[in-house]
């Protein structure tokens, strides 16, 4: 008897080892119970070779503890220690297989999105590290951190691509007018000239054009003039180079202003923007060189000192910008833009009381502008005088119903102030109707809609903000927001249950 207890004490231990090796059909022939405690025995061991850093042994007892039992768990203990040894194509199976079992395990789903970003795989990465996001709560910071990263990855190798074939275009008339209007106007031509053969005909149709902001047409007469060898051949090129740069080309941009320059090295205008390209490529030293050159030349030229107080905003030297743009003032003081951007400035400084008196100086001094209405607005808005800010962002539509800005300005009082979307959104599309490429009315409706849950219709306003990206910068930043907002698609899609009770 007791030589059979002992024999059959050794069959069950024999059964135990070999529960590492079990066959299939052995497995098969189990009862339910008994290959759940087998699978657990062979994950506890699996669990003790990952402490010991025996990666090939744990991955081992985790297939065959999955043979028992296809646990997601074991799937994703098996995906970790596959990422260890860097076999992220067998992380990706093992996470997929356990996410089909537990769409919500998030420790799988985390182990997926690393896999993805070390095979390139982005936006895959991108669309797992928002889940994780969303599912956490927004809590912890480094899925927040990842989804970035790869969202921008993602961005930069397809702006990069459609940049590739993209024909070259003029931007929106509002952001045309924006820059050309901050320069100070000499004479304009009044009336279109009649004989167009010659080169300065065509400088001169140039010109009448741009007076009336048809600028397409302004720059075909730029550059015809140039083919037919104006007189004023300096301007021209200036132009032309002016319309390059606007397209987003400042290198090509450069080779017209450097020829400028040759022709006329006393044309102001041409190393201010020669300045500005300088500036968007990063050079800081080239860029106030080019503003020292032109104060050489003409130390009494008004819009040196505007330009190099708007590049001293930009890069938050408020007090530098501030100075230049008094000097700007005191050469020209009928320039309206100098005394808005003085104003900002000195609110941007923290002198509010400061720049809210520039500001009713200015209504004063400029009744009929609505820009000083319109950003007046802006400030009274960031202050929370919503009231105050209707009004003045009201008064700027009535005495420039053409510029869609406070249509935009007022669209986000609406939306934020009286939590009224639908009247924000019509707002935007009265912008629209000024100026129907308004790249900033455009991204606002996109923003609008993301915010009300209305992802398609956002994902439509941010194809359209992609198309009218003028620089590789705006056009990662517009694609930026679509893929953000398609990221939410496909968790609405992974996720119904948990995007329904989002919106709830």
């Amino acid at each position: 008897a007791d030589s059979s207890a002992s024999e059959k004490a050794t069959e069950n231990k024999d059964a135990e080892d070999n529960v590492e090796t079990m066959s299939k059909e052995t497995i098969a022939g189990l009862t339910e119970k008994k290959r759940l405690e087998h699978a657990n025995t062979l994950k506890t061991r699996g669990n003790s070779m990952y402490s010991a850093k025996k990666w090939e042994e744990a991955i081992r007892l985790y297939s065959q503890a999955i043979a028992f039992n296809p646990d997601p768990v074991y799937y994703s203990n098996r995906a970790a220690c596959y990422s260890i040894v860097g076999k992220f194509d067998n992380v990706i199976e093992d996470t997929t297989l356990a996410l089909k079992m537990n769409s919500t395990y998030v420790k799988a789903l985390g182990r997926r999105a690393h896999a993805y970003e070390n095979t390139g795989k982005h936006q895959e990465a991108m669309h797992d590290y928002t889940a994780l996001c969303i599912l956490d709560g927004f809590k912890n910071e480094s899925f927040a951190q990842s989804m970035e990263r790869n969202l921008k990855k993602v961005a930069d190798v397809k702006a990069k691509e459609i940049l590739k074939t993209r024909e070259e275009r003029l931007p929106s008339t509002t952001f045309m007018s924006a820059y050309l209007d901050s320069f100070r106007k000499g004479d304009i031509p009044e009336t279109k000239p009649e004989d167009e053969e010659t080169g300065d005909a065509q400088f001169q149709l140039a010109e009448y054009y741009l007076a009336q902001k048809r600028y397409q047409e302004a720059m075909e007469a730029y550059n015809k003039a140039i083919d037919l060898n104006t007189t004023h051949m300096a301007q021209a090129l200036n132009m032309r180079g002016t319309f390059t740069f606007l397209m987003g080309d400042g290198k090509k941009a450069l080779v017209d202003f450097d020829k400028a320059i040759e022709i006329d090295p006393n044309y102001v205008q041409t190393y201010i923007k020669r300045g500005s390209i300088f500036m968007e490529q990063g050079d800081a030293i080239k860029t106030f060189n080019e503003f020292e050159t032109a104060i050489s030349i003409d130390a009494e030229d008004p819009n040196i000192y505007y330009h190099r107080g708007q590049v001293f905003f930009i890069t938050g030297e408020y007090e530098a910008a501030a100075k230049d743009y008094i000097k700007s003032i005191e050469l020209e003081p009928k320039f309206v833009f100098s005394h808005i951007q003085y104003g900002v400035a000195q609110y941007k400084l923290g002198n509010i009381s400061d720049a809210m008196n520039v500001f009713k100086k200015a209504l004063k001094d400029f009744p009929e502008s609505g820009d000083v209405n319109n950003y007046y607005g802006e400030l009274l808005l960031d202050q929370q005088q919503f009231d105050q800010a209707f009004e003045r962002f009201d008064k700027a539509i009535k005495l420039r119903p053409s510029n869609p800005l406070p249509y935009i300005n007022k669209a986000l009082l609406v939306f934020q102030w009286k939590q009224d979307p639908a009247g924000a959104e019509k707002l935007c599309l009265q912008s629209l109707d000024a100026d129907p490429e308004c790249d900033v009315a455009i991204a606002t409706l996109g923003q609008l809609f993301l915010q009300q849950g209305k992802i398609e219709k956002a994902i439509e306003y941010f194809e359209k903000s992609i198309d009218m990206a003028r620089t590789e910068a705006e056009l990662t930043s517009a694609l930026g927001f679509r893929e953000a907002a398609n990221s939410q698609l496909v968790f609405a899609r992974d996720y119904p249950e948990q995007s329904k009770a989002l919106k709830r």
